[in-house]
């Protein structure tokens, strides 16, 4: 599925198109956030609260 598809569902309110897009990238944004904060748990943390930002306003 095309992703900017996935994304105009997800900004409609279609949870699942949101979470299928969060999947996607789960592991690019642990990398990311590991390679800034050095450690697992933070790491985690960052990707819940950036995944939870995202969640609320993905409608703007």
């Amino acid at each position: 599925m095309e992703k900017r598809h996935l994304v105009e569902r997800a900004r409609n309110g279609d949870e699942e198109a949101f979470f299928i897009l969060i999947s996607m990238h789960k592991e690019q944004l642990y990398r990311i956030a590991l390679s800034y904060l050095k450690n697992k748990f933070e790491a985690l943390e960052a990707i819940q609260e950036v995944t939870y930002r995202a969640y609320k306003n993905i409608k703007k």
